[in-house]
C-alpha cells in the first residue's frame, strides 16, 4: 500500500535531497520508496522560503500501521486512486454513426487537445490552421523583430499553436477538473518537463513549447488525422440550420460536425459567425496594461534575506489589490513572467497590444505582468460587438501613441500616477520603441483611477513596486475574450447552429494553455460519445 506524505516542509539547504531520504526522516523508519506528488514553494514576505512537498510513500512491510498510528499520523493517508465524477458523461444518447469527418478550426491548446480525443476515439479529424507551421513561424517572427514586414497569419497568435506557442507557457490552472492531469501528462509525453506533473507552478517557456506543439500535431498525424497550414477558414457552410462544412478560400470541405477553437483575436472569424446569427453572448473582460520591474528587485522584495540562495527560482508574484469600500474596481496581475519581456501581440498592422513571455530559463534582466481590471458587459453595450469594438478602439489609439510602427506607449509608474507625459521612459525588455505616452488613452475611463489607486496600493505593500524601476507599457487587452459562444451544458452543441462546437478561450469558455486544451478534451469527447466512427470520419 501507498501512502501520502502531506505537508513536508523542506528547508532551502535541503532542497534536492532525494524524496525517500526526506521521507525517512520525517517518519523516522525505513523508506523503500518515494515519488514526488506535489511541491510547491511557501515564500510568503515576512518569513523563511521553504518548499513543500507532498511525498507517495512505500514502507517496508509490517511499518504502515505503525506509522498511521503515531505522532505524523495527522501527515498521513492512504493513497486510494478516485474516478472523478463527471457530470456530462450522464444520460447521452447512444451514439450515431458521424456522416463525415470532425473538422477542427484552430491547433490552439483547445483544437490541439479535441483533436487527441478524437483520434483516441478512431476519428480521423482535419485541423485547419489559418497559419504557418511552428517552425516557419518561428523563423517568420524572428524576421519581424530585426525588421521585416509583418506578416499578418504569421505572428504571436496566428500558426500552430496558436496564441499559446510563444507564451510563458505556464501550465498553472485553478479549474478541478481530472482532465488536468490528462492535458499535463500528454503534454510530458511531447517534450515538457516531468515535473510539471507535481510541480504547483508547471512552466515550460517559450522558446521550448514550439517543439512540445510539433510532436504532438505529429503523433496525431500517425495516427489518423490531418493537419492543414495555411488554411484560414472564410465561411462555414450551413443548411438546414446545420453545420456540415467550411469554406477556405474557394475550396469547400465538407465536415460531420465542426470543433470551433479559433483563439480570442480571430475577429474576422467572430464577424463571420455575427452573420450567421451564431448564438453569442457578450461577458465580462479584463484589460489594463503591462508592468515591468528588474527582475532583481521583484526577487529582493519576494524573497527578503534569502534572496540569492541557489535553491530558489527566479521570483513570481501574484497579486490583488481591493477597495475596501468597493468603490473601485479590483485590479490584479495577470500572466506574471518572471525572467521574460513584453511582446506585441496583435493580427495585424493599425492596432497593438502587448504580451508577456519567458523563456524556459526565465533568465531575462526584466519580470513583467499585467495588471488589469475587468470590465462589465454594461460599459461596452452589453454586445459581443460591443467588446470587441471597445478593444479595438483602445489598441488603435495605442498602435498611433506607439508611433505606427509596432512601438508601443509606455510611462515610467511616477509619470502614470501624476497623470503627465513623461519626457523619456526607463529601460524595457519590449522589441521596439517605447515612447512617451497617456497610458489613460489605452484603458477604459474607469480602468485609469482603479490602476492610479492600485499602483499606489501595491507600492506601499511591496515598496518599489511603483517605484522609479518601474514601467509601464500597454494596453493588455486580450487576456480573455468579451464574449462567449452559446452551447448545449452537456454536449456543448451550439443551440443556435447544429453541429458545430464551439471550445476554448476565443469561444470564451476558458483562460489561458491549461483551461482551454482541458476545454477541448471536454469537446472531444462530446463528439465521441454522440457520434461513432463511419466510413467517411
Amino acid at each position: 500500500m501507498t501512502l501520502l506524505l502531506r505537508d513536508l516542509r523542506v528547508s532551502l539547504d535541503d532542497e534536492g535531497t532525494p524524496p525517500a531520504e526526506l521521507a525517512a526522516r520525517r517518519l523516522g523508519v525505513d523508506v523503500e520508496h518515494a515519488r514526488v506528488v506535489k511541491r510547491s514553494l511557501d515564500a510568503r514576505r515576512g518569513r523563511e522560503p521553504l518548499y513543500i512537498y507532498t511525498l507517495a510513500v512505500e514502507l517496508p512491510p509490517g511499518l504502515e500501521e505503525r506509522v498511521l498510528t503515531g505522532k505524523r499520523r495527522k501527515q498521513l493517508a492512504r493513497l486510494e486512486e478516485r474516478r472523478a465524477r463527471r457530470e456530462d458523461d450522464e444520460d447521452l444518447p447512444a451514439p450515431t454513426p458521424l456522416d463525415g469527418r470532425p473538422v477542427i478550426i484552430g491547433s490552439g491548446p483547445a483544437g490541439l487537445f479535441a483533436a487527441w480525443q478524437l483520434v483516441r476515439a478512431g476519428h480521423k479529424p482535419l485541423v485547419l490552421e489559418r497559419g504557418p507551421d511552428a517552425t516557419r513561424r518561428a523563423r517568420e517572427w524572428a524576421a519581424f523583430l530585426r525588421g521585416a514586414p509583418f506578416e499578418a497569419e504569421s505572428n504571436l497568435l496566428f500558426g500552430e499553436g496558436g496564441a499559446g506557442t510563444f507564451s510563458d507557457g505556464k501550465l498553472t490552472t485553478r479549474i478541478k477538473d481530472p482532465r488536468v492531469t490528462t492535458v499535463l501528462e500528454v503534454l510530458v509525453e511531447h517534450g515538457a518537463p516531468a515535473s510539471c506533473l507535481w510541480d504547483a507552478k508547471p512552466h515550460v517557456g517559450s522558446n521550448a513549447l514550439p517543439g512540445i506543439v510539433r510532436r504532438m500535431r505529429r503523433a496525431l498525424v500517425e495516427h489518423g488525422a490531418e493537419v492543414r497550414f495555411d488554411a484560414r477558414v472564410d465561411d462555414l457552410v450551413v443548411r438546414d440550420g446545420r453545420v456540415v462544412g467550411v469554406r477556405c478560400g474557394d475550396e469547400v470541405l465538407d465536415a460531420g460536425v465542426v470543433v470551433l477553437a479559433v483563439g480570442h483575436s480571430a475577429r474576422d472569424t467572430l464577424a463571420m459567425l455575427f452573420e450567421h446569427a451564431v448564438a453569442i453572448d457578450a461577458k465580462p473582460f479584463q484589460i489594463g496594461l503591462r508592468i515591468e520591474h528588474p527582475q532583481e528587485l521583484i526577487d529582493r522584495l519576494q524573497y527578503g534575506a534569502a534572496c540569492g540562495h541557489p535553491n530558489l527560482p527566479v521570483s513570481e508574484y501574484s497579486l490583488v489589490s481591493r477597495d475596501r469600500n468597493g468603490a473601485r474596481p479590483d485590479v490584479f496581475s495577470f500572466c506574471m513572467c518572471p525572467g521574460g519581456e513584453i511582446l506585441p501581440s496583435t493580427e495585424r498592422r493599425g492596432v497593438l497590444c502587448v504580451n508577456g513571455a519567458s523563456p524556459k530559463a526565465r533568465d531575462g534582466r526584466f519580470a513583467n505582468s499585467g495588471l488589469v481590471v475587468t470590465v462589465e458587459p454594461d460599459e461596452f453595450g452589453n454586445t459581443p460587438q460591443g467588446g470587441i469594438a471597445l478593444q479595438e478602439q483602445l489598441e488603435r489609439r495605442a498602435f498611433e501613441l506607439g508611433g505606427g510602427d509596432f512601438g508601443a506607449p509606455g510611462a515610467r509608474a511616477a509619470d502614470f500616477l501624476a497623470g503627465r507625459v513623461g519626457e523619456s521612459v526607463g529601460p524595457t525588455s519590449y522589441p521596439f520603441a517605447v515612447r512617451p505616452a497617456p497610458l489613460a488613452d489605452v484603458v477604459p475611463p474607469g480602468a485609469y483611477p482603479a490602476l492610479v489607486a492600485a499602483l499606489h496600493d501595491l507600492d506601499r505593500r511591496l515598496p518599489g513596486f511603483a517605484g522609479p524601476d518601474a514601467m509601464l507599457v500597454g494596453p493588455e487587452s486580450r487576456s480573455s475574450a468579451p464574449l462567449r459562444i452559446q452551447r448545449d451544458t452537456r454536449t456543448y452543441e451550439s443551440p443556435s447552429h447544429a453541429g458545430l462546437y464551439p471550445a476554448g478561450e476565443g469561444a470564451g469558455w476558458a483562460g489561458g494553455i491549461m483551461s482551454a486544451a482541458v476545454d477541448g478534451l471536454r469537446v472531444g469527447e462530446s463528439i465521441a460519445k454522440r457520434h461513432s466512427v463511419s466510413t467517411g470520419s
